[in-house]
């Protein structure tokens, strides 16, 4: 009986896993600040850990070396050069980078995030209360 219950409940998470599906990620204007990210870098900046997933509509699957361009204003409230670069998810969609906490209300960052074969998007993540750290999941479709 036991057996039967832990197969049941197996068979319902593998239901429940198989089922999730990844909404696009909107678009959201570049803004006025846009100028081209050419600087290839991890951390740019101190107190505010980034981290994100590169998933793809609608099945959730990694994209893995996806292009993440990414600026923003820094905590003087001010876009600078030195907090523009883009760097590549890894085999699992995962980015990560360093930097300082955007000080615009609302705080955002930037994002281009660009792959051949893949529809090109440009987002903004959006933050609330100030943090040290925060997750963001930006979902790509295919062309």
């Amino acid at each position: 009986m036991l057996r039967i219950l832990v197969i049941m409940a197996v068979s319902l998470l593998a239901g429940t896993v198989a089922a999730k599906e990844c909404i696009p990620t909107p678009h959201r204007t570049t803004g006025t600040h846009y100028k081209p990210v050419t600087e290839q870098g991890g951390d740019i900046g101190k107190g505010f850990k980034f981290r994100g997933r590169v998933l793809l509509s609608p099945d959730c699957r990694p994209v893995a070396n996806a292009r993440i361009a990414h600026w923003q204003a820094g905590k003087d409230g001010r876009y600078r050069d030195e907090l523009r670069a883009y760097l590549f998810s890894d085999e699992q969609g995962y980015f990560q980078f360093e930097t300082e906490w955007p000080n615009l209300f609302p705080p955002h960052i930037h994002f281009i995030v660009s792959k051949q074969g893949y529809d090109t998007l440009e987002t903004q993540w959006i933050g609330a209360d100030k943090s040290t750290e925060t997750f963001f999941e930006i979902v790509v479709e295919e062309k």
